[in-house]
């Protein structure tokens, strides 16, 4: 009987990766179809992600966790706009277990222009924030832990102070609160759920351990446009100030 079970139980897991692998690689197909659909170069997967990672060191999501991995990754140009689109995964400790068994992967939308020029910052839903990402620029740049707040607050907007975790550090706190202006701000109260960090000539976009379809991608890249214009436009006006 116990036999039985445990042959069960090995059927059903290994069904489960057969699924798993399947699913990826239609999912894999569909992604090189949508690269062609608008004009992107497409890569399955790099050599070393940590290596390609590294272009992007200065956005706090990419400081997160263990074990991260990158695939899907198409590049290409919109409007003035280079443009990449990627499948990001890291693992991270569990509150719980306290162990290295939790996963979030997530499609991340990341836009340079010459025309941006950002302190660092990290928006994410409080809801989805959990210790490691209020520790997010701690491992960024572990020199400087001692200035790094827990929250950026707006006291004249407190729907988006309780719903979102605003992080920067003590040294460009005031430049962080000059940029989240009323527009942002209210952009954000409207749009909720929608994670981005911004650093230099780079943001990007991103729904936090939320991996999007083809279908879906299409219109998240042209939220994300609207987000770096809306930047473009309070980076010039933190700039005439």
């Amino acid at each position: 009987m116990e036999a039985t079970i445990g042959l069960g139980v090995l059927c059903v897991i290994f069904l489960g990766f057969t699924v798993a692998i399947i699913s990826g690689r239609r999912h894999a197909r569909a992604m090189k179809q949508f690269s062609k659909t608008i004009g992107f170069s497409y890569m399955p997967h790099v050599e070393d992600d940590e290596a390609f990672l590294q272009q992007f060191s200065r956005l706090p999501l990419f400081a997160r966790g263990k074990n991260q991995d990158v695939w899907n990754i198409m590049k290409g140009h919109v409007q003035d706009f280079e443009v990449t689109i990627m499948e990001f995964r890291y693992s991270y400790n569990s509150s719980s277990t306290k162990s290295t068994g939790e996963i979030s992967t997530q499609t991340v939308v990341i836009l340079k222009s010459d025309t941006l020029n950002l302190p660092s910052f990290s928006l994410t839903p409080h809801k989805t924030s959990t210790e490691l990402g209020k520790k997010i620029f701690s491992a960024l740049m572990p020199t400087f832990s001692q200035f790094i707040p827990q929250d950026i607050d707006f006291d004249s907007h407190p729907l988006f102070s309780e719903f979102y975790l605003l992080q920067g550090t003590r040294k460009n706190e005031d430049a962080v609160r000059k940029l989240f202006n009323h527009e942002v701000i209210r952009y954000y109260e409207i749009q909720k759920g929608l994670c981005t960090d911004g650093a230099g000539n780079t943001i990007m976009c991103y729904s936090l351990g939320e991996q999007l379809t083809p279908e879906d991608i299409s219109s998240f890249l042209d939220q994300s446009i609207e987000v770096c214009e809306m930047f473009q436009r309070a980076g010039h006006l933190l700039s005439a100030t």
